[in-house]
C-alpha cells in the first residue's frame, strides 16, 4: 500500500517554491561537489529497517552494511582483514576515516553503493531529522544554496531548518528503493507509525525516474515534479541512470500557512 499524505501519494510543491532559482544554482552546486569532496560522506551504512523482499526488483548487489558484516566475520589471519585493519576507523563519525574504509570495502569485498552525501546542516540523529541543526563547513562551497534554504523561512514556508543534505548518485547507479524506518529495539520490522516528518525534496531535473512504490499493487507512482513532499515511510526510489544525478532534501517544520496552502492543515500526523 501507499499511505501517502492524506489521499495523495505525494504533494507537488513546484508552484509554491522558487524552483527556477534552485535550478539556476546548478553550476555552483556542481563546483561545490568537486571542491567539498573531502567533507562529504560516502556510502550507506545503516541496516535497513524494512523487508527488502518487498522491493520492486531483486537486490543483486552487496550493500555496504553487508560487506562490513562479512569483513567483521573474517578470521584475523585473512589478508583482507589484515590490510583493512591498517585503515580501520577509530571514529566512524569521522567521515574521512569512514570514507577511506568504505572505498576499501567496495573493492576488497565487492560492495556496491553509489551515494555520496553532502550535509549543509548537520546530519544529527536520523530519528529526529527535522530537529534544529547547526550549519556545517560545507556551506562555504554552496553559498547560493544556503541562501535558498534560509529564504524558505523568510518566505514563511518553513519555521525550522533541520538536516539539509544533497544525495549524489553516481552514473550507472540506482537510487535504492527504501522506507525511512528504523528497526524496533527488539530487532523486529516496524509497520507504519504516526510521525511528523516534514521535508522538501528538490532536484534540478526529472530525467531519472523517481517514484513511490506500492508493493501490494505492484505499481510505481512517478513523482513528475522537481520538488515534492511525501510520506517517507512509504517505499520510494529511482531508476538507473547513465549520468551522475542529485537531489536535495531539506528536513524542516512547515509553517501553518504553508500547510494550509498545500492542503494538509487538517492532518496532525502522517
Amino acid at each position: 500500500m501507499i499511505k501517502g499524505i492524506g489521499n495523495n501519494p505525494y504533494i507537488d510543491l513546484d508552484e509554491h517554491l522558487d524552483v527556477e532559482g534552485f535550478t539556476s544554482l546548478h553550476p555552483e552546486i556542481c563546483r561545490g561537489f568537486a571542491e567539498a569532496r573531502d567533507y562529504a560522506k560516502e556510502g550507506t551504512w545503516i541496516v535497513p529497517g524494512f523487508d527488502v523482499s518487498k522491493t520492486s526488483y531483486i537486490m543483486d548487489w552487496k550493500p555496504i552494511y553487508q560487506a562490513f558484516e562479512e569483513y567483521q566475520n573474517l578470521p584475523d589471519t585473512d589478508p583482507i582483514k589484515i590490510e583493512g585493519n591498517k585503515i580501520y576507523p577509530n571514529d566512524f563519525k569521522d567521515y574521512k576515516q569512514r570514507n577511506l574504509f568504505t572505498r576499501y570495502l567496495k573493492t576488497a569485498l565487492s560492495a556496491n553503493d553509489p551515494y555520496v552525501y553532502y550535509f549543509l546542516w548537520e546530519e544529527g540523529d536520523w530519528n529526529e531529522r527535522n530537529a534544529t541543526r547547526e550549519p556545517t563547513d560545507i556551506q562555504k562551497f554552496f553559498p547560493g544554496v544556503t541562501n535558498w534554504v534560509e529564504n524558505l523561512i523568510q518566505e514563511n514556508i518553513i519555521s525550522r531548518i533541520g538536516r539539509v543534505i544533497f544525495f549524489v548518485c553516481d552514473h550507472n547507479g540506482r537510487a535504492f528503493e527504501h522506507r525511512d524506518l528504523i528497526l524496533n529495539q527488539d530487532g523486529s520490522l516496524p509497520d507504519y507509525t504516526p510521525h511528523n516528518n516534514e521535508f522538501i525534496h528538490i532536484r534540478p531535473r526529472t530525467k531519472r525516474g523517481f517514484y513511490i512504490w506500492d508493493p501490494d499493487a505492484e505499481r510505481k507512482v512517478y513523482i513528475n515534479s522537481q520538488s515534492a513532499f511525501w510520506n517517507d515511510q512509504d517505499w520510494h526510489g529511482g531508476e538507473n541512470s547513465t549520468e551522475q544525478e542529485y537531489g536535495m532534501r531539506v528536513d524542516c517544520v512547515f509553517t501553518d500557512e504553508f500547510r494550509k496552502k498545500i492542503g494538509i492543515d487538517h492532518i496532525e500526523e502522517y
